[in-house]
This record gives structure tokens, sequence and C-alpha cells, in this order.
């Protein structure tokens, strides 16, 4: 499998947060290096010096573009390469390191590894997010298993902060990109541009999942996170959050998640999409392999 690349979106914002957000990519970066992956970097604004070496960048100077429409850059380059599989993140956001989280450590070199066919039911996945989703007692409680297999489970919740992306032009001839609606006439930005993305693969019967063995780092430079709402409040920012899942349901015909019990788009999507079910995979053996020595066994 190819697995080589690291495409990030890079804009550093204001003066004010340029500097704190230019040195969190500098540790992205490293931990990029260190995995052996090459790094692809849209870079919006940058100051001569704030390039680095061993980077490979699409420099983009003048009116900022938005973070779908960077992204789509990225994915346009992405879809027409030989790659396989891709991490495509934001510039502060990478995987943590140490013993205690899960796969991290060495998920880099054991994805490659393993049999593609395994993974032909996973088109995008991400790591867990540890600001939603404890994760110590599940890969305590998991771990003799994990030596072996990864644990996925189907979502629909997408944050772009980081995700590993199948080349689905190259492997379903498809291209799926953000969509360029989720902008205000006034220039502001639709939220949610991240969950539309995973629903637009689920809708075109792709399957989107989290793996249960990976964990994110998400670094802030400000308390918003996002360098696009600088400034909100809380309360703001969520009545952003609750006009981008309205709008979601409009282009796709759900039924508004504030009228419906919890988990009501989820099951939706399910009924129309078989490959969103919990799944294991096998790192080293083939699908095939293994059944086949399990029939093996009965006649032993």
């Amino acid at each position: 499998m190819k697995f080589e690349k690291c495409y990030i979106i890079s804009w550093f914002g204001p003066d004010s947060t340029n500097a704190r957000r230019a040195e969190i990519h500098k540790r992205q970066l490293d931990w990029v290096k260190k995995n052996d992956l090459q790094s692809v970097v849209f870079a919006q604004n940058y100051k001569e010096e704030q390039y680095e070496p061993d980077v490979q960048y699409i420099k983009h100077q003048g009116k900022v573009l938005t973070p779908g429409d960077a992204r789509n850059i990225l994915l346009k380059e992405f879809y027409n390469s030989d790659e396989d599989y891709a991490i495509f993140a934001d510039n502060d956001t990478y995987l943590y390191t140490g013993q205690k989280y899960g796969a991290n450590d060495t998920f880099v070199q054991t994805f490659r590894n393993i049999p593609f066919e395994n993974l032909s039911d996973v088109d995008m996945f991400l790591p867990v997010n540890p600001a939603n989703q404890p994760f110590t007692k599940d890969l305590t409680e998991n771990a003799e298993g994990d030596k072996i297999r990864w644990r996925f489970r189907p979502t629909f919740m997408t944050k772009t902060s980081i995700l590993i992306i199948k080349n689905i032009k190259k492997h379903h001839n498809k291209e799926i990109y953000f969509d360029e609606k989720f902008v205000n006439s006034d220039g502001t930005l639709i939220p949610c541009e991240d969950q539309n993305f995973g629903i637009e693969f689920i809708q075109n019967g792709l399957g989107v999942f989290i793996c249960n063995n990976i964990i994110f780092k998400e670094e802030q430079a400000t308390p918003e996170k996002s360098t696009w709402s600088t400034g909100m409040t809380a309360e703001q920012r969520w009545e952003r959050t609750a006009s981008g899942l309205k709008f979601i349901s409009e282009i796709w015909n759900l039924p508004k998640q504030d009228t419906v019990a919890k988990g009501t788009w989820m099951r939706m999507f399910k009924q129309k999409n078989p490959k969103l079910k919990q799944i294991t995979v096998n790192l080293t053996e083939k699908a095939g392999d293994i059944q086949k020595s399990s029939l093996e066994s009965l006649f032993l």
C-alpha cells in the first residue's frame, strides 16, 4: 500500500496568533518527518522565513481561501496521484506520542503494512478525539486483541482537524470535495462543512469510521481553537454550529436534529449504506487467508 503523504492546510491568522501558530505547526512538521511521511502544505500568506526545508509547498498569497477551498486544492492533488491513502490535517493537529496512546507511535508503519483488501470498507477514518471520547479504559481492556487487529466504528461526525482518506478516484472512480456552498453571502463561513464532507462520502456508498486505536492531538493557539472563529463566545459558536447542522439537513433532506431522537441520522445512514458497521481490521493476515485457515481447522 502506498501511504506516503500528509496534506496540510496552513494559515497562521492575524499577527496576534501568527507566531504561536507557526510554532505549533513546526512541531506538526517534525512529527510528520519522524514518521517517514512527506508534508504537502497549502501555505497561505506565509512570511519568507516561515517556509521550512524538506516540505513540499503550494504557495498562496492574497485573499485567504476558506478551509474548504484550500482542502479541495490538496484533495485534487491527492486524487490525481497514485497514493492509496493520505493524511489530511489542519496545521495544528497530529498524533500524540507515548505508549498510553494506543497504536500512535507505530501507526504509520503498521498501517502501510495492512493488506489492502482488509481495508475494503474503510474509505475515510479519523482518530479518536480525546476531548469527546475517553480512551484509556478502552485501550486497556482491548490491549491483547489490538496487537493483531484494529477496531473501527462508523461515524458521520467527521472532524477535519485530521483525517485519513482513501484515494477514491483511484479505487472507486469517484471524486468528492468540500461543498463550496458553505459560505454566506457576506463571506462568513457556514459551519459543519467537515460533517457534510463525511456525509457526502456516506451518501456515495463509502465507509466512514473512527479508529479506536489512535488518538489525535490538537494544539491551541487561542481558546477558540479555529483561526476562523477568533473572538467568538461559546454561545456564538454553538449558534453557528446549530445553523450548520440545519443547513446539512436541508442539503440531504434529513430531519432537523433538534426535532428527532439522538442517533436518528446515523440509523438512516446505516439503512442505506451497508459499510456502516463496526468492523475489525486484521493487521497482517489477509481476510481471505483467515477464513481459509478457519475452514481448514475444522477438518484437522
